[in-house]
Parts: C-alpha cells; sequence; structure tokens
C-alpha cells in the first residue's frame, strides 16, 4: 500500500478531514452521536489549524491536526494553565490523530505523526510539542509517548465530549531534548526516538527528503 501525507489545502482536502472524522469518531468509536458534535471539539481551533492528511491510492485514511500557539491560544489551554511553558518557548498541539479501522497497525499513524513533527520544525520551528492524549490501563501516558519523551502537565480527567472514552491526559515534549537523546549512545536504540528526531537537523531544510517517505520503524 502506496501511502503519503500531505497538508489539507483544498477544499476537497478539508472535505476528505470531513468524512474522516465521521468514520471513526461517529461510525466506527461512536464517541459522537454525528458529525455536527464536532462544532465545540474541532472547528473553534480551525482558523488557526493545519490537518495533515494521509493518503494510500488517492484514498483518505487517516488525518492529524496541527495548531501553533496564536492569540487564540491552544485547545490543552482549557485544562492546563501553560503560562510557564510559554515563556520563551514556541508550542504547537496535536491532536485528533486517527486512522481508518481497516488500515490500523499499518504505522499510518506513525507517518501522520513524523509528517506534523517535520512541518511544525519547518514552518514554526517549535521547541514543544503539546498533545491530549487517552490514557493506558495503568492511568498514564502510553510507553509509546513516554519513550518519544511525553511527560503529564496534570492528573487525568475525563472528557465530556467523547462518550465512552478512556480518561485523557495533556502531555508536553520538550523537542530539543528529545533531539539530545536521540543523538546518546542509549536513544540510538530507540527505534522510536530515531524515526522522529534521528534526524531532525534535516527537517527544516526544504531540500530534505520529505516526511512522506519516511518507512515506520520495525
Amino acid at each position: 500500500m502506496n501511502v503519503t501525507f500531505r497538508l489539507a489545502r483544498t477544499e476537497t482536502d478539508k472535505t476528505d478531514v470531513l468524512r474522516l472524522r465521521d468514520a471513526v469518531y461517529v461510525g466506527d468509536q461512536g464517541r459522537l452521536a454525528d458529525v455536527t458534535d464536532t462544532a465545540a471539539t474541532f472547528d473553534r481551533f480551525d482558523p488557526h489549524a493545519e490537518y495533515i492528511v494521509g493518503y494510500a491510492d488517492r484514498s483518505p485514511v487517516g488525518t492529524v491536526k496541527v495548531v501553533p500557539d496564536t492569540a487564540a491560544g491552544l485547545p490543552c489551554d482549557d485544562t492546563v494553565d501553560l503560562t510557564a511553558l510559554r515563556k520563551g518557548n514556541r508550542l504547537v498541539e496535536f491532536g485528533h490523530l486517527m486512522t481508518l479501522p481497516e488500515v490500523r497497525n499499518r504505522d499510518i499513524g506513525m507517518g501522520l505523526m513524523r509528517a506534523a513533527v517535520v512541518h511544525s520544525a519547518r514552518t514554526y520551528d517549535m521547541t514543544h510539542i503539546l498533545g491530549d492524549f487517552f490514557v493506558d490501563d495503568s492511568g498514564g501516558l502510553r510507553g509509546f509517548y513516554k519513550e518519544i519523551g511525553f511527560f503529564a502537565l496534570h492528573e487525568p480527567y475525563e472528557d465530556t465530549r467523547f462518550k465512552g472514552a478512556p480518561l485523557s491526559l495533556v502531555a508536553a515534549l520538550d523537542v530539543t531534548e528529545a533531539v539530545r537523546r536521540a543523538r546518546t549512545e542509549q536513544g540510538k536504540q530507540s527505534r522510536l526516538l530515531q524515526y522522529f528526531f534521528g534526524d531532525y537537523d534535516s527537517y527544516i531544510r526544504q531540500e530534505a527528503t520529505d516526511a512522506d517517505t519516511a518507512a515506520a520503524p520495525r
């Protein structure tokens, strides 16, 4: 399966995002009653956000939302006080990472996240990435996020927008620290750190190989 990732720029691309929302959050997971429920959940920050969409043979199969910090703030401002973290830093928030059920466990979600990291580095030169994640069975961050370097900013909470979902947890990643760790001997043994940050310096160079073609770690 040939998968590529690109920014949603056209009306057709944005319609693809809406279709994915409906297919995943309404049809597959049943966490929203219908796509109109996304008005408060998604659309408040859309004027300041960008979507990256994954396409398999020209069909949309996944998406992730990138929200740069602006005067409008970030989605997780509703949950966490970011005043201290903002000082001297440039923040972006990744949200609503989703893939169609028929393509899950095929590394497409990983590819979407890497594409979001590459785009954010080139466009916003971010210092920190934030996310609002569902917790694991122990009530903490999933191992995937901890291995990369995310750390919790508060206690788990119930996100009432998504019925039947696990508790949520806002977490942050210090990009500079993640890059430093990726260059250590121990970090070189982490396939996840290498996948996301092993070639970080190339992200800001436009001539660098596009993240669309990056293979997920095995």
